[in-house]
C-alpha cells in the first residue's frame, strides 16, 4: 500500500470520529470530523493525517510552516536511506589485464560514476600473476579519485577473487577532497621552492 505524501488533507476526511492533536503536539482527544474542521478554520491551521491504521485515526492540526519543515525532514531522511533507483554496474577482469585495456575499463568506470551509478569491480587473480589486486584497485580509484570513493573497500571474496564498489562522491565529500588537494599541492610547491632555493645557495 502506497504511503500518501505527508501534507494537508484539506477537508477530505473519510472518517467520522478522529483523534486530534494540536499544533503543539498535545492531544485534544477524540472528536467528530465537523468539530476538527471547525477548529482548523478557527485557527487557520491545516489537518494532517498522522496514523491511519488505528481506531480512531490520528490527525494533527499544523501550520503551513510546520508541514513544510516536516516534509523537508522526511525528504532528507528518504534521501539518506538507500535509494531504490540506484543503478549498480559491474565490471570484472583478470589481474593480468593489459595496460591499454585497463585504461578503457577505467574510462568506462569514470563515465558510470559521472552518471552517479555504483560500480562493482571484480578482479580475478590470474594463475601465474603476482600482481597485487589491491594495488590495481588503488590505481583504478586514483584515475577517478576526483569524483569517486569506495562504498565498500577492496576485499577478497573468495580465493583469487577480490571486489570493491565505487560511488560518486557527494558535494560535501568533493569539497573536502578539493580542499585537501589544494593543501597537498601548496605543500608540494613549498617543498619544490625550498629545494630550488637550496640548490641556488
Amino acid at each position: 500500500k502506497r504511503k500518501t505524501a505527508f501534507g494537508s488533507v484539506g477537508r477530505r476526511i473519510p472518517y467520522r470520529i478522529l483523534h486530534v492533536i494540536n499544533q503543539d503536539g498535545e492531544s485534544l482527544g477524540n472528536m467528530h470530523r465537523a468539530e476538527a474542521l471547525k477548529l482548523m478554520d478557527q485557527h487557520d491551521l491545516k489537518l494532517v493525517l498522522l496514523r491511519e491504521n488505528v481506531e480512531p485515526p490520528v490527525y494533527r492540526l499544523m501550520t503551513g510552516q510546520q508541514i513544510h519543515e516536516e516534509q523537508m525532514k522526511r525528504a532528507q531522511k528518504k534521501k539518506s536511506s538507500a535509494k531504490p533507483g540506484m543503478v549498480q554496474k559491474e565490471l570484472s577482469f583478470s589481474s593480468t589485464i593489459a595496460k591499454n585495456d585497463l585504461g578503457t575499463k577505467t574510462k568506462q568506470i569514470a563515465q558510470w560514476i559521472e552518471k552517479k551509478h555504483h560500480v562493482k569491480i571484480t578482479i580475478r587473480q590470474a594463475k601465474d600473476s603476482n600482481t597485487d589486486m589491491f594495488t590495481l584497485f588503488d590505481q583504478i580509484l586514483e584515475t577517478v579519485s576526483d569524483k569517486a570513493t569506495y562504498v565498500s573497500k577492496p576485499k577478497v571474496t573468495k580465493e583469487g577473487v577480490s571486489t570493491c564498489i565505487l560511488r560518486h562522491m557527494s558535494d560535501k565529500e568533493l569539497k573536502v577532497y578539493q580542499k585537501m588537494e589544494k593543501q597537498k599541492n601548496s605543500t608540494e610547491k613549498k617543498d619544490e621552492d625550498q629545494k630550488s632555493n637550496e640548490l641556488h645557495q
